[in-house]
């Protein structure tokens, strides 16, 4: 009898009638496939395998991690965990299809953005950030290409590096003693490898992704661990009106506040986050749909 490949044998494992029907991406240690009923684009699912062979490394940890933190999030603008498996000896799991583009690819192709969409796509990553925070999750690694874009708003992705509340307190290194994050996006206190700073950390990266939205450039760039920190010490995060003239001194004010060194006076919670976000979209036009602002730009 011949054994079933990997693919066949995951489509065992999820729902009847759902086929693989491509590769929607992937790294060094896992894969993301898309699966749906044939003939149907509304029934679509996607599913994150991890690498076979990685499963008792760093790798593993962080994908155990993440199915681990998924289950305890139920928000529109996090895609849910429906349902995780095993199949020839690799783990996986399945979770909603989201039609679009993650925010990295639009900066890349597009540039910097018009000023109530950055503000739109800010305002719904707050959002899912105070979710998070009232579960006692930290993302730990908000970027553009953890940010996902569709019709109906911003999704926030990719929670493998998240810590939880009830982790070992008192160092920001990763399960294996590894400082963990991406280094243009990380606040001084996680370069440096302190957990102690909690959910603030999340607000200095939103931040970093704010900046780069509004200029089209990274706002701290670092290629390594050891050069964010170096930048953290004796580089300010540049101005954003000094970048880009037209950005209202309340959207200034709140990139200064979210990028400040000192997590304690950035803003307290995700709420007070996400309120100021708000306020800056109404004073720039109104409230508005973030569809509508994506077909006049």
């Amino acid at each position: 009898m011949t054994s079933l490949s990997l693919l066949e044998a995951i489509e065992l494992h999820i729902p009847r009638g759902y086929v693989i029907q491509g590769k929607l991406g992937g790294g060094a240690t896992s894969v993301v496939y898309l699966a749906g009923i044939p003939g149907s684009r509304q029934d679509r699912i996607a599913i994150k395998v991890l690498l076979r062979g990685t499963i008792t490394n760093q790798a593993g940890h962080r994908f155990l991690r993440e199915m681990q933190v998924l289950e305890k999030l139920d928000h529109p603008r996090i895609p849910r965990l429906l349902e995780p498996g095993e199949a020839n000896g690799s783990l996986f799991f399945t979770m909603p299809y989201i039609d679009g583009e993650t925010l990295g690819e639009r900066l890349r192709s597009s540039g910097r953005m018009p000023l109530r969409e950055a503000l739109f796509v800010a305002r719904d990553i707050g959002d899912a950030l105070e979710h998070a925070h009232t579960r006692g999750v930290v993302h730990r690694d908000v970027k553009p290409d953890n940010i996902f874009l569709a019709a109906d708003g911003a999704y926030l992705m990719d929670f493998g590096l998240a810590i939880t509340s009830d982790c070992v307190r008192g160092s920001g290194t990763d399960w294996e003693g590894l400082v963990a994050g991406t280094p243009s996006y990380m606040s001084p206190e996680q370069a440096a490898g302190n957990r102690a700073e909690g959910w603030r950390s999340d607000f200095f990266s939103l931040g970093c992704v704010l900046y780069e939205m509004l200029t089209g450039q990274q706002a701290l760039p670092s290629t390594s661990i050891r050069e964010a920190m170096q930048r953290h010490r004796i580089t300010a995060v540049p101005d954003v009106r000094a970048v880009r003239p037209d950005v209202p001194e309340d959207v200034a004010t709140i990139l200064r506040r979210s990028l400040h060194p000192d997590p304690s006076s950035r803003y307290p919670t995700a709420r007070f986050l996400r309120r100021a976000l708000e306020a800056a979209i109404e004073a720039a036009g109104g409230a508005g749909e973030l569809v509508e602002v994506r077909a006049a730009s």
